[in-house]
């Protein structure tokens, strides 16, 4: 599998051009300047926005993607940046963390209810947060045709259920002219 996630991520980083400016997740930057920076782990990273903006408020940043081409991008861009941050090449099915780790962990726009579920409450410190983002069921009417694959998008009120070890701070689902989301604030005591 690892190897055909690879291949479809880095084709799809590809076919756009790397990032010119610093984009990072709303959700997280409204949340995450509320704790206080320490060591953060950014799961499914892609170009890597959330990450260098996390290191850039002063976090010690892990990030990990499957993508070669979406982290040889980040790597780029956050060195434009002059902003450091451990870039991770792994797959998320076999990715493990040491426990107890991180004070903050990011996922955005991705979804795996069998891993990232133990993965995240194992490597989250107690006390701390998971900011978590990604699309609901509601985001396949502004799909294309015939990429409505339910494995990748939340039913709702789902990604709560998927922590029940962690402490819900904050949740909300939107479903606006952008975007069909779900946004979770979580807390491991």
């Amino acid at each position: 599998m690892a190897i055909e996630d690879r291949e479809r991520w880095n084709h799809k980083y590809i076919a756009k051009p790397p990032p010119t400016e610093l984009d990072p997740d709303d959700w997280l930057t409204a949340n995450a300047k509320l704790r206080g920076a320490n060591r953060a782990l950014d799961l499914a990273c892609g170009l890597g926005h959330n990450a260098i903006w996390l290191a850039q408020q002063g976090w010690t940043v892990d990030a990990v993607d499957i993508s070669t081409v979406g982290l040889s991008f980040a790597r780029e861009f956050a060195a434009r940046q002059r902003t450091e941050v451990n870039w991770i090449e792994d797959d998320l099915d076999t990715y493990e963390s040491p426990p107890d780790t991180y004070d903050l962990v990011v996922v955005t726009r991705f979804l795996d209810r069998e891993q990232l579920p133990r993965l995240i409450e194992s490597t989250l410190k107690p006390g701390g947060v998971l900011i978590y983002q990604t699309f609901t069921v509601h985001q396949f009417s502004r799909c294309e045709r015939g990429r409505h694959n339910p494995n990748y998008v939340l039913q709702p009120g789902e990604l709560p259920r998927l922590f029940p070890a962690l402490s819900v701070l904050a949740f909300e689902e939107l479903n606006d002219n952008e975007r069909a989301v779900a946004r979770l604030m979580a807390q491991k005591t």
